[in-house]
């Protein structure tokens, strides 16, 4: 495992949910001085509610910067800073001023410090504009989702900014193979990082039998869902589940962050919000079977679901669209086409459960924790396997 080096980290804010770039470098963190930026996401804020709420979140993180965590205990050696960045990157003087915002922002706090010699991980294209800022000793480029497919930003800006950054990152990661297809640049194909799962943590509420008061009122079978409610989910495939099975309990858990009236009026639909990541394995534990209903689109092809192995390691019966990620687990769950199979397989899923299979998926789910992904991200660094190395980043010194 990487140790003793200081990590400076672009991703989603620390903390707001655990992304898998916060679950990777959690792994690392009790060995190495991690700075994590907090960043603007890729699309432009639009008139909605949800954006609306977000810029507020933002602009507060801005002014005052300390009030985010007051609440919450970092860990050791963990810096989270949130310098000011514009999400308008279509404008060159939006992109020169976030170059000079966060350069100023992070040298400052490295200096502060008496940090030196940074690995710097991203997971977003926008960030093509910092490499060599810091005087990096590698560069990793961690793609965690085809972003160029994400509804609702510059298509075209987004494609040439990721361009910019596979071209000028040491290396790349992506977490599934159409990822690695897709980023293919050159001849130089990005290193397959599959998704890990924060196993104990979702383990520890196997067994439990007391369930939250959320769910006194819900009858079951409870077919369960957690996660953001996005624009990537077939809204109408889980109104058809629903309207065939009234018997049925749906549940769902997480934000909202797109329109989802399509669910209203659908008596048997309970959507319970957002619920802290400390709490959320004893609630997916009253779960009957989890669903994973997402599109099938040029989106979700590359899509590694983070749920799919939370809900392994809680021992559930796992439904999920069809995605080219979630076929290798196909021993382990089900992968309908149509609604009629997804209807059959959860059928199927309630009345021929058995503590046998359970056992099963909890054994799958512990061989794939995150602390085994963290270690298959460190050898790759420390053992050299890194082609096409960019001479302007700096290369030399020890891990």
């Amino acid at each position: 495992m990487i140790t003793n080096r200081v990590i400076v980290v672009f991703s989603d804010d620390w903390g707001r949910h655990p992304s898998s770039c916060q679950h990777l470098v959690s792994q690392l963190l009790p060995t190495n001085r991690i700075v994590w930026v907090n960043t603007i996401g890729m699309r432009s804020p639009q008139i909605s509610l949800y954006d609306i709420k977000r810029c507020f979140e933002i602009i507060i993180s801005w002014l005052l910067p300390s009030q985010k965590h007051e609440q919450v205990q970092l860990p050791q050696d963990l810096n989270v800073i949130s310098p000011i960045i514009i999400p308008y990157n279509g404008l060159s003087i939006v992109r020169k001023f976030n170059r000079f915002s966060v350069r100023k922002k992070i040298c400052s706090i490295m200096k502060e410090y008496g940090m030196a010699d940074p690995i710097v991980i991203t997971t977003f294209p926008c960030t093509c504009d910092y490499v060599g800022m810091f005087n990096e000793t590698i560069h990793v480029y961690y793609c965690v989702d085809d972003f160029v497919n994400w509804p609702g930003v510059d298509l075209s800006l987004i494609s040439s900014m990721e361009d910019d950054l596979i071209k000028k990152s040491n290396v790349v990661f992506a977490t599934a193979e159409a990822l690695c297809d897709a980023k293919t640049r050159n001849g130089k194909r990005p290193l397959l990082l599959a998704h890990g799962v924060d196993f104990n943590h979702f383990n520890s509420a196997v067994g439990v039998k007391e369930r939250p008061d959320e769910f006194l009122k819900i009858t079951w079978p409870i077919i369960g869902f957690f996660g953001a409610l996005s624009a990537w989910l077939d809204y109408e495939l889980i109104v058809k589940l629903a309207v065939e099975r009234p018997e049925w309990s749906f549940v769902f858990i997480g934000p909202v962050d797109s329109d989802i009236s399509a669910l209203n009026g659908v008596t048997n639909i309970h959507l319970l919000g957002k619920i802290p990541y400390q709490q959320l394995p004893r609630y997916a534990a009253c779960f009957d079977v989890g669903i994973i209903p997402f599109q099938v689109n040029e989106l979700t092809k590359s899509v590694n679901p983070l749920k799919l192995l939370e809900y392994l390691s809680l021992g559930l019966p796992v439904v999920s669209s069809f995605m080219p990620e979630v076929v290798k687990y196909a021993e382990y769950i089900d992968i309908p086409r149509s609604l009629n199979e997804f209807l059959e397989c959860i059928d199927n899923a309630i009345d021929c459960d058995s503590e046998e299979l359970r056992n099963k998926r909890i054994e799958f789910a512990r061989n794939h924790s995150w602390s085994s992904v963290a270690e298959r991200f460190s050898s790759t660094l420390l053992e050299g396997k890194i082609a096409g190395l960019n001479s302007e980043i700096r290369t030399t010194g020890t891990f």
